[in-house]
């Protein structure tokens, strides 16, 4: 029998009685006869906001997994490298390991690799591709949501919980990014894989048909090899057994056997091709991949509860939105900050809601473990995920959202307000949330169109982002490269200095930042000549780096130029004697960058006495 969520109030709670052998529930056949318009008004929702994005360029990680990526533009022929690699060894040439437990995530990057077959270099497939994949999973989530929540005689099919709850899913901001950026397309499949595996365990409970648990491992290995946080759908999927049918031990046994043999075959071959389950023994030092790096304990906690305030904020009310939350877009809180507080709050209340109604298996407690347990694996309490946050992150668990408060509109509001009040209300509301996500979707998904727009849009939402600041600075410099106008040069070069000083003040060790910096350094130079502010910003990089390649470049430069040679003697003299050796005792950058000096002038005194110092040592 299925559970709707509500407890009757003439009907007091009663001692769970051992379930009987019949089937879990009633498999209606003709679901598309019935449900045709429910299934073209969401398709529709899903699709037509997001078409707007088929002529949208490459951003952000697309790069890594599609333009630049080896693998992929092989079409056909680089899949199989593609399923024997780590997921950025396309991109790199080779597994570096540059986040904790690295990635392997073939399945989206396969499909890319079948695009780039089709349409080579063409982001317009890429897009196409998310949108139907995003249109399949919300019907695929409708589908469920009745089977979940039958809808009732007496009530028209538009108000209902899985067709209120499919609306808000389809439109929901949140999930722009998931879909309007191609790369995205991971957790798009990891959802539609999962809710798959779902289905087909549904179905079994009908028809008690082992080719149903066939289906439901392999849509599971497929979610898996989309994104590992499939996994936690070895909670989810019995959840669903306990809290919405009559399932008995033989059945969680059997339904369980499939997913968990698909979770143990994608963790081997995981484990073969990365060489290591959870991590490569190599810390992550780097601040844009391991963002609590610089925290102590009780400050990493407490922004982690912070961040998982944030994202209830953002599924109540998605506004403002960003596509970057990494240091210091989050600011590390501590725990006497009144939001870190407010946070543990609501999640101390959603877990009184499970424990208090999980034996009488409501949907509240549903909702509240189906949102704990999918959100889990990226909290960063678990498993560290290179960032605070991300909106993506929670592609799956708003489905625990949509359907409360579809449930408390549909069911509970008449409930509380009875009489003629309560059902207008309840419409009134629904419309005006509706209303309001679609339109903030239907804004939000134009930002995705290029670097320029998405990242002059997150500077406004993350100005105390490092990458925020470094990407912004990035793609003016593209404007800059094609702009013929001297006077527009200008302007945007000022613009790009702003934005890339803004990011070394926030992260001065960052590798990106430091290179866009010292472009922005050289490419002002052209014009001002200001070698004493050039070489400043020179001396900073090596304050926070010992090598940067582009420096090198471009003192090779400098010292062929015999006007600067007095200022570029004092700038390897302070280098490599005062900011290697005695702040920092690199003996080897010393040596280097004294020598330079000495390579232009050999009777230099203050740099021979200094490299003779250096060598005795």
């Amino acid at each position: 029998m299925l559970a709707n969520g509500k407890k009757k109030a003439s009907t007091p709670p009663v001692k769970r009685s051992k379930p009987d052998s019949g089937p879990a529930f009633v498999w209606v056949s003709g679901f598309f006869r019935t449900h045709w318009p429910a299934l073209v008004l969401l398709a529709a929702l899903a699709i037509i906001p997001y078409w707007q994005s088929l002529n949208y360029e490459y951003v952000l990680d697309d790069q890594i997994v599609i333009s630049k990526n080896n693998f992929t533009k092989k079409g056909f022929g680089g899949i199989w490298d593609i399923l024997r690699t780590e997921s950025m060894s396309g991109y790199f040439g080779e597994q570096k390991d540059l986040v904790a437990g690295a990635r392997y995530r073939p399945l989206s990057i396969v499909t890319f690799a079948i695009e780039y077959s089709i349409m080579p270099d063409n982001p317009w497939i890429g897009h196409l591709g998310n949108i139907l994949f995003y249109a399949l999973t919300s019907l695929l989530l409708y589908r469920i949501l009745v089977l979940l929540f039958p809808l009732a005689a007496h009530r028209q099919w538009w108000w209902s919980i899985p067709f209120v709850a499919g609306v808000m899913y389809a439109l929901h901001p949140i999930h722009t990014e998931v879909v309007a950026n191609i790369k995205g397309r991971d957790e798009i499949l990891v959802f539609l894989g999962a809710l798959g595996s779902l289905w087909f365990t549904l179905r079994y409970m009908a028809e008690k048909h082992y080719k149903w648990l066939i289906l439901s491992g392999i849509s599971f290995f497929l979610a898996l090899l989309s994104k590992e946080n499939a996994i936690t759908f070895l909670a989810v999927i019995p959840a669903i057994l306990w809290f919405f049918t009559s399932a008995r031990k033989e059945d969680y046994v059997r339904t369980f056997t499939p997913i968990l043999s698909a979770s143990i075959l994608y963790l081997l071959i995981r484990y073969n091709v990365i060489g290591y389950f959870l991590s490569s023994g190599k810390e992550i030092t780097d601040l844009m991949n391991n963002p609590f790096i610089e925290m102590r304990i009780d400050e990493k906690l407490a922004t982690i509860v912070y961040t998982l305030g944030l994202y209830l904020k953002l599924l109540l009310f998605p506004h403002p939105l960003t596509h970057d939350y990494y240091p210091y877009a989050i600011p590390i809180m501590n725990w006497g900050k009144w939001q870190v507080w407010l946070s543990l709050a609501a999640y101390a209340g959603m877990i009184y809601i499970f424990f208090k109604g999980y034996r009488q298996k409501t949907l509240a407690a549903f909702s509240v473990l189906f949102f704990l347990a999918t959100i889990s694996i990226v909290s960063n309490l678990v498993f560290p995920v290179g960032t605070f946050m991300n909106e993506r992150f929670i592609f799956i668990s708003s489905m625990a959202f949509v359907i409360v408060v579809a449930w408390l509109l549909v069911e509970k509001l008449p409930q509380w307000i009875p009489g003629k009040v309560g059902l207008p209300l309840g419409l009134l509301l629904a419309g005006l949330i509706v209303t309001g996500y679609g339109l903030k979707t239907w804004n939000r998904i134009p930002v995705w169109e290029n670097a320029l727009t998405l990242n002059s849009a997150a500077i406004k939402v993350s100005p105390n982002s490092a990458r925020a600041n470094t990407f912004m600075a990035t793609a003016l410099y593209q404007e800059y490269r094609a702009t013929e106008d001297p006077e527009e040069q200008k302007k945007i070069l000022g613009d790009m200095g702003i934005y890339i000083r803004r990011a070394v003040d926030i992260y001065p060790a960052y590798f990106s930042g430091l290179t866009m910096y010292v472009g922005v350094l050289s490419e002002e130079f052209r014009y001002d000549k200001d070698i004493d502010k050039l070489l400043a910003g020179f001396r900073r990089v090596f304050e926070n780096r010992d090598y940067l390649q582009f420096v090198d470049q471009y003192m090779d430069y400098l010292d062929g130029q015999p006007q600067y040679t007095e200022k570029v003697l004092e700038f390897y003299y302070q280098v490599g004697y005062q900011i290697f050796w005695q702040q920092r005792r690199n003996k080897q950058y010393a040596l280097k960058y004294l020598q330079r000096g000495l390579n232009l002038q050999p009777a230099n005194a203050a740099l021979q006495n200094a490299l003779n110092e250096v060598q005795r040592s």
